[in-house]
């Protein structure tokens, strides 16, 4: 008999973990979160949320919490070059944290580190029931038909106790202790390199100047690598990322060389710096072969790794527990048969395998390693919103088959596998965006010859207990939103868009059939694996 029993287990408990936490914890299922360390990151490392995560995270009422903790003088988004921050600048980045997003979505980049966005996913994730324990391992792990049976050990005691879940889900980062266990390989170019974090305080200010940036990225014979605030106000707490060699660690540096390369950076010998820490990782470019094994799926860095430049890693793996917490939840409650967890490998490892690409692509260029690759470069907008899904969970139409794995999102073709384009309804006598509704359940839009959907979608509710709401597109509704849904979602007046709780089409129909409530049904059965009565 295990100790303990949970619905999902969820070892990791960054930035992935906590992300997972949140989103089943919204949809009504208290995960076990453990990690190892004993506190949130207090390095940022993850820089950006992009469009795509603040697209979810606004669903949830968070965008304005996380654009209050912002990192400092996130505002000013600018990215110099620099010899030092005393020395020579050296040019500046463009439009590395600008948005291509113009009538895709609602949202924009907001630049928040990892360290202070994790606070805020742990806070309202606990808030809605979700347990985070900290200091506390997956020491092994064993699964059968039923579920995982799993031993935690807690790292200040050494103490065990086993642990009974249903699912379990690997969010431990790059080293992927429940990827390894499972015998799991990867697949990709491997390693390029290392980076050091050290977070120091040091004041910065009469070599700051004038000048208002978010980040500089410092180049001179001592140190390659990039310095940014991290404390508000006058706290003069600053990090220096320095590139490391492969294979070296910040277990190789004191205190003192951690100081030095400080020194080098901001080009005063003699400054005087204090260290409070430093960590080191791998700059690396890989996919599992896998993301399921049984009961036990793998997000984030567990399952995919890239290079930092263009912040696609934890974005990528937030949006991996975005895809999978629906899914966990319609199954662990019943409403969905177990083969719909098939679908989260069939969608997001391809997405895995363009966006590490990507990845890749910018790391070379940034890195002048290899500027053919700018032919391979695909526009932020495709590699945020523009992926085109194919599994169980869509109903993909004749012809969709040779689908391209991404499309335009500025020229949206509302084929069933790719994200709903952005629509702003007349909900309750405001104006509200689409996205916006979409934080649990799933939606039923209709044209505005489509006033029969409505009795559909209460008798499908009523049979099947799915959320399912619903929104006729109004013919004299300003702005022109009943043409524009049915340009870009590709169906007649009468026709209808299902749309899955992530935000994807799962289904469409040009035209109203003749028994609206039977084919919604009968949809809905096969998007969640079970049998339609």
């Amino acid at each position: 008999m295990a100790d303990e029993t949970t619905d999902v287990l969820i070892a990791g408990g960054g930035l992935v973990g906590l992300a997972q936490a949140l989103f089943l914890a919204h949809q009504g299922i208290r995960p076990l979160v453990v990690e190892r360390h004993s506190r949130v990151s207090e390095h940022p490392r993850a820089q950006v949320a992009n469009p795509r995560t603040m697209e979810i995270m606004r669903a949830l009422g968070l965008e304005r919490e996380i654009h209050d903790r912002e990192t400092p003088h996130a505002q000013y988004g600018r990215v110099l070059r620099i010899e030092s921050l005393a020395g020579a600048q050296l040019g500046e980045f463009e439009g590395l944290f600008r948005d291509d997003i113009d009538e895709v979505s609602t949202t924009g980049s907001t630049l928040i580190g990892q360290d202070r966005l994790e606070p805020i996913l742990l806070e309202h994730a606990r808030r809605l029931g979700a347990e985070v324990r900290f200091a506390t391992e997956l020491a092994d792990h064993e699964q059968d038909g039923d579920g995982v049976t799993a031993t935690l050990r807690d790292l200040r005691t050494g103490m065990e106790r086993t642990v009974r879940a249903r699912y379990l889900v690997g969010a431990d980062g790059s080293r992927a202790s429940v990827r390894h266990r499972l015998g799991i390989g990867v697949q990709g170019p491997g390693v390029f390199g290392r980076q050091m974090s050290i977070i120091f305080r040091a004041d910065l200010e009469p070599y700051v100047g004038e000048r208002t940036f978010f980040l500089c990225f410092v180049n001179n014979p001592t140190v390659n690598g990039v310095l940014g605030r991290v404390g508000d106000g006058g706290s003069h707490r600053w990090i220096l990322a320095p590139s490391l060699a492969p294979g070296d660690s910040h277990t190789d540096y004191t205190t003192e060389q951690c100081a030095a390369l400080v020194r080098a950076a901001v080009g005063v010998p003699n400054l005087d710096v204090e260290v409070e820490s430093s960590t080191s990782w791998e700059i690396a470019a890989s996919v599992a072969d896998r993301f399921r094994s049984g009961r036990v799926l793998l997000a984030g860095d567990c399952a995919h790794v890239m290079p930092p430049t263009g912040g696609f890693g934890g974005n990528m793996g937030i949006h991996d527990a975005h895809n999978l917490a629906w899914k966990l939840a319609l199954v662990l409650r019943g409403q969905a048969g177990p083969e719909l967890l098939d679908s989260y490998e069939a969608e997001r490892r391809p997405v895995a395998e363009f966006t590490v690409e990507q990845g890749v692509i910018r790391y070379l260029q940034r890195n002048g390693l290899d500027q053919d690759a700018a032919a391979r470069h695909r526009p932020e907008s495709t590699v945020l919103f523009g992926h085109v899904y194919r599994s169980p969970a869509v109903l993909t139409e004749e012809g969709q088959d040779d689908l391209a794995p991404v499309e335009d999102p500025t020229l949206p073709s509302g084929r069933p596998g790719t994200r709903a384009p952005h629509l702003v309804l007349a909900r309750g006598g405001r104006d509200v965006a689409l996205h916006d509704l979409l934080h649990g359940g799933f939606w039923l839009l209709a044209g505005p010859e489509g006033v029969a959907w409505q009795l559909a979608a209460d008798t499908v509710c009523g049979t099947g207990g799915i959320a399912l709401s619903f929104h006729l597109m109004s013919a004299s509704a300003p702005g022109g939103t009943a043409e524009r849904f049915i340009k870009s979602y590709g169906v007649g007046p009468s026709g209808a868009a299902l749309i899955r709780p992530d935000g994807f089409i799962a289904w469409r129909t040009a035209t109203l059939p003749d028994r609206p409530a039977h084919v919604l049904g009968h949809v809905l059965a096969r998007i969640l694996a079970r049998a339609h009565r």
